[in-house]
C-alpha cells in the first residue's frame, strides 16, 4: 500500500522529534531551519502545538509540554502521582532557585514524567522524557535502594551488565544519608533525590531537585531531603488498590 503523508501532519511530527533530540531547547529561526519551512508555516505549527501543550516555550526557546508524557503514558498511576505532587513542589520553588524533577521507575532507568524550574533564567536540561541511568543518577540509586526488582536476592536475575557491588554501594549511601545524590560535571549541578512511597509501601516515584554547583554542605542537603519527604509523604495515604481512585 502506497504511503500517505499529510504535509502538516508530518512536518509537526518533526518539529517534535528535532526538540526531542535538543537538550536545550529550540528557537523558531532554528526550527525554520531545520525544517526548511517558510516562517509563516512555522509560526502556524509552533501556535498550534503550544495551544495544546505539545509544545511549551521558555524564554524564545521550545521544548516538550506537558501534553506529550500525558497523551503517550499508559500509566494512570504515574498521572496521579504527578497531579497530587507538582503543586506542592511548585510552592517550594518560590523561594529557590533550581528546578524539581518527578520520575518513575522506568525500564533499568528513571522516567522523567515532570519538570518544574523555579526560573526562566535556571532552566534544567533534564525534560520530561528523558530517561535517567540507575547507576549514574541520584533517582536511579533510589531505585536501586528501594524498588523490588534491585533487592540483593534478585541480582543473580538481573543481565551480565548489572554491576552488583557499585548496587550494594550506592544502596548503602542511600540508607546512611536518607537520600540519593548525584553531580553531574558537565552541567556543573547536584541532583538530590528521595522516594515517594504509597501506603502499601511500594515505590511508585522519586522527587529530586536540581541545584547549581557541586553542593557538599552536610546540613544544606539535609535540609533540601527533609523538604522533598515532607512533599514525598503526600502519597503515604493513598492506595491504588481501587483502580477508580487513579483514573
Amino acid at each position: 500500500m502506497e504511503r500517505y503523508i499529510i504535509p502538516s501532519v508530518f512536518q509537526a511530527i518533526q518539529l517534535c522529534q528535532f526538540i526531542a533530540e535538543s537538550k536545550t531547547g529550540l528557537t523558531a529561526t532554528q526550527i525554520e531551519v531545520a525544517l526548511h519551512l517558510p516562517r509563516t508555516s512555522v509560526f502556524r505549527l509552533l501556535k498550534t502545538l503550544s495551544s495544546e501543550r505539545i509544545i511549551e516555550k521558555r524564554g524564545t526557546r521550545y521544548f516538550y509540554g506537558s501534553r506529550v508524557y500525558e497523551i503517550s503514558s499508559a500509566n494512570s498511576r504515574a498521572r496521579y502521582v504527578q497531579r497530587l505532587i507538582a503543586p506542592s513542589l511548585a510552592s517550594l520553588l518560590t523561594s529557590s532557585d533550581c528546578s524539581a524533577i518527578i520520575c518513575v521507575p522506568g525500564d533499568y532507568c528513571a522516567f522523567v514524567i515532570d519538570v518544574l524550574d523555579a526560573h526562566p533564567s535556571r532552566i534544567s536540561s533534564i525534560r520530561p522524557g528523558s530517561k535517567l541511568p540507575l547507576f549514574h543518577s541520584a533517582p536511579g540509586h533510589i531505585m536501586l535502594t528501594h524498588h523490588d526488582r534491585y533487592e540483593p536476592h534478585r541480582y543473580s536475575e538481573e543481565t551480565t551488565f548489572f554491576d552488583q557491588n557499585l548496587a550494594t554501594k550506592h544502596r548503602t549511601e542511600v540508607c546512611t544519608r536518607g537520600y540519593a545524590m548525584s553531580y553531574y560535571k558537565k552541567r556543573n549541578t547536584t541532583l538530590l533525590s528521595v522516594p515517594v512511597f504509597i501506603k502499601e509501601g511500594e515505590l511508585v516515584a522519586m522527587l529530586a531537585v536540581e541545584l547549581e554547583g557541586e553542593k557538599t554542605d552536610y546540613k544544606a542537603l539535609q535540609a533540601w531531603g527533609e523538604k522533598l519527604k515532607s512533599i514525598a509523604r503526600i502519597l503515604v495515604t493513598y492506595s491504588f488498590t481501587d483502580e477508580e481512585e487513579v483514573v
